[in-house]
């Protein structure tokens, strides 16, 4: 009689750690994939060559400026480099560029624009012309829609928004 309770008990035993694994209880090992998410600006009118539009920037967070990072002086031949000059691909004022995500992707009026995962939900976007001025500039809300991976691990999202020019 002992020899079956026994068997029963392993048996039980080895049911709740096979169903508890299987109904996702205890934590989720997400792997670390490198992604992007995207912001998909509609610039309507944009795909005319009359428009101007020559680009769009985006930056993260309700405080940021969208803007496009300089290019920074690379010396061309030894001995050019200039003493005290900020390191290549920092700004002038020596900090690094944060935030600011230049256009990659344009179908039509849809500027496609790549940002760091886990993105906060406001923003700046900023349409730009062919000079590098900035035609127009406003605040907005992403919204992010999931297109991949898991609720618990995330995924590659899209926001979309729609910057009307002047």
């Amino acid at each position: 009689m002992r020899r079956g309770t026994r068997g029963l008990a392993t048996a039980s035993a080895v049911l709740v750690l096979v169903t508890t694994g299987c109904a996702g209880i205890g934590p989720t090992a997400c792997t670390a994939i490198g992604r992007t998410d995207t912001v998909a600006v509609e610039v309507p009118g944009s795909a005319d060559p009359a428009s101007g539009v020559a680009g769009v920037v985006v930056c993260q967070g309700p405080d940021c400026t969208p803007r496009v990072p300089p290019e920074p002086a690379v010396p061309t031949a030894p001995g050019e480099a200039t003493p005290g000059a900020p390191a290549v691909g920092t700004l002038p004022d020596g900090t690094a560029p944060t935030a600011v995500l230049p256009m990659v992707e344009r179908d039509g009026d849809v500027w496609s624009v790549p940002t760091s995962p886990d993105t906060a939900g406001r923003g700046h976007v900023a349409v730009l012309g062919a000079d590098g001025r900035v035609l127009v500039e406003r605040g907005v809300h992403f919204t992010w829609v999931r297109h991949g991976g898991s609720e618990q691990c995330g995924g590659p999202s899209t926001a979309e928004v729609v910057v009307r020019l002047p």
